[in-house]
Order: structure tokens, then sequence, then C-alpha cells
């Protein structure tokens, strides 16, 4: 049972390792939507891709350790992890706090970024749509008989594009 809590402590702090290079990668994700770098926030977003199937990966091991470690210790099915770390032997106990701390503090602080880009992205798309709504007609030039549509006092678009 002992080799389950190094096999989980190992896991957590793989799952952390990961963590923060998904940080890293959507302050990345970030820099580029402040800078409209469409490139950038390509390669960026996969990345972000790679790192999240990876984590996905992890965390099934984790929960895979953390199941088994719920069997040995007779505790209920879905047990949190501050409770399943309780019935660590005394060494481990510290490492394990800390490594869940740590992945805490991480998926907190990629929720806050997370928050910002969400916000830049939905400002980019509102932006790109006032600017559509500028410069498409309101109203049609030509009517479907190929007669040019009576005037009227409604501007067809702010931009004058005449020649």
């Amino acid at each position: 049972m002992e080799s389950l809590f190094f096999n989980l402590k190992d896991a957590l702090i793989e799952l952390n390792n990961e963590l923060n290079k998904m940080l890293e990668t959507t302050k990345q994700h970030n820099q580029a939507l402040k800078d409209n770098d469409l490139e950038a926030i390509k390669e960026v977003l996969k990345e972000l891709d790679l790192l999240s199937r990876r984590v996905k990966n992890l965390e099934a091991q984790r929960e895979s350790i953390q199941t088994s470690l719920e069997e040995e210790l007779k505790l209920p099915k879905g047990t949190i992890l501050t409770k399943t770390i309780a019935h660590a032997p005394q060494h481990l106990v510290q490492d394990l706090n800390k490594a869940a701390h740590s992945l805490r503090e991480t998926t907190t602080a990629i929720q806050k970024v997370v928050e910002i880009n969400n916000i830049l992205t939905k400002q980019a798309l509102n932006f790109n749509t006032v600017l559509l709504k500028s410069i498409k007609p309101t109203k049609a030039t030509y009517n479907p008989t190929g007669q040019t549509a009576g005037s009227s006092n409604t501007p067809t678009s702010i931009l004058n594009k005449t020649i």
C-alpha cells in the first residue's frame, strides 16, 4: 500500500509539471490574443491541445491510483484527495499535501488566465462584428429584378464606397 502512496505522489508531481507547462502556454495564448497575432494563436492552441490530452491521461492515472488506494483502505468510492492523503504513512503526508496544494494553486492560476483569454476573445469577436456591420450595406443596392433600389434617407453603409 505504501508503494501506492509513492505512485500517487509521483502522479501528482507529474500532473503538476504538465499543468505548469499548460499555465505558461495559456499565458502565451493571452499575449497572442493581446497582440492579435493569428499565427501565434493557432500555434499556441495546438500546443494547448497536446497538453490537455497529456493532462487528461495523467489525471486518469492519478484517479486509477486513488481508486486502488480507496479499495485498499476501504474508503467510500470517490473520496476526495485530501481524505485519501490523511491515510498515508506519516513520512509521506507532508509531501503529498504539498503536491496537492501546488496542484490546486496551478489549476486556479490557469482558470484565471483562461477567464481573461475568454474576455479577450469575446472582445475580438465583438470588434469584428462591429467592423463587418460598418462595412456591410444595410440595404441592398440592387433588387432581385436587377434594377437599382430606390433611394431612401438611410445610408447603405457608413463608408463612402463611390468610385
